[in-house]
């Protein structure tokens, strides 16, 4: 696992770099060795585990997969026209979606989901069509598919905080799980005014990738305690 730590560090450092000095085509290779990290770090888990793979590990590598696609679909936003961006966008936010899905059915295989995985989900979607309208986001044709995709991200996100709270304490996967899932949402809320309003200062975007890609390593780290 250690290794697998290591390597995934290296590629997403080098990503990072190359996406910051706007070196898009080395950004787009690197992103795709960036993205599989996560799936080597999965893999690696189960190795060490040492188990059988169950419907939970398959799914939750559905999910990893559907995200790493996802990443490679976004990636040819900087290297396609600007008037395909929000189609882009749009089967990125699609392969996103699904991936979510397959989180969703993983955590169902752990424990039915609760009302406030729902009332979580659908609150944070109403603050974010507000807030959306406040800083006057301009979103174009994926606005409503990225209020649909917040309430998907945000009831996966109360799923793992209510899973949490009632059995957190038997052990660690459901903190690690929880954890990768707020850290989801958070590099979310920072690529929408990146995308939508142009706020693509480089901090934003390294913060937005950091966060993203501790996500993605947490929640694959947490099959080892499943």
């Amino acid at each position: 696992m250690i290794y697998g730590y290591v390597i995934a560090s290296l590629f997403i450092i080098c990503f990072i770099f190359f996406e910051l000095k706007r070196r898009y085509m080395m950004a787009f290779y690197l992103k795709a060795f960036s993205s599989f990290s996560f799936l080597l770090i999965f893999m690696l888990g189960i190795v060490n585990r040492g188990h059988a793979v169950s419907l939970f590990d398959l799914f939750i590598f559905m999910g990893l997969l559907l995200g790493m696609i996802g990443d490679l679909v976004l990636a040819l936003r900087t290297l396609r026209p600007e008037k395909e961006d929000k189609d882009i966008i749009l089967k990125g936010m699609i392969a996103f979606s699904l991936g979510h899905i397959f989180y969703l059915i993983a955590l169902r295989e752990l424990f039915p989901l609760s009302l406030f995985s729902y009332g979580f989900g659908i609150l944070m979607m109403g603050l974010i069509i507000i807030m959306s309208k406040v800083m006057k986001l301009q979103m174009g044709k994926v606005q409503i598919p990225s209020y649909l995709y917040a309430l998907l991200i945000f009831v996966m996100i109360g799923s793992t905080i209510s899973n949490y709270i009632n059995f957190g304490d038997q052990h660690p996967g459901y903190i690690i799980m929880m954890i990768g899932a707020i850290l989801f949402g958070l590099s979310d809320l920072i690529l929408a005014p990146i995308y939508f309003q142009g706020m693509n200062q480089k901090k934003m975007i390294a913060s937005n990738l950091i966060t993203y890609y501790l996500a993605q390593i947490l929640i694959a780290s947490s099959i080892l305690f499943f």
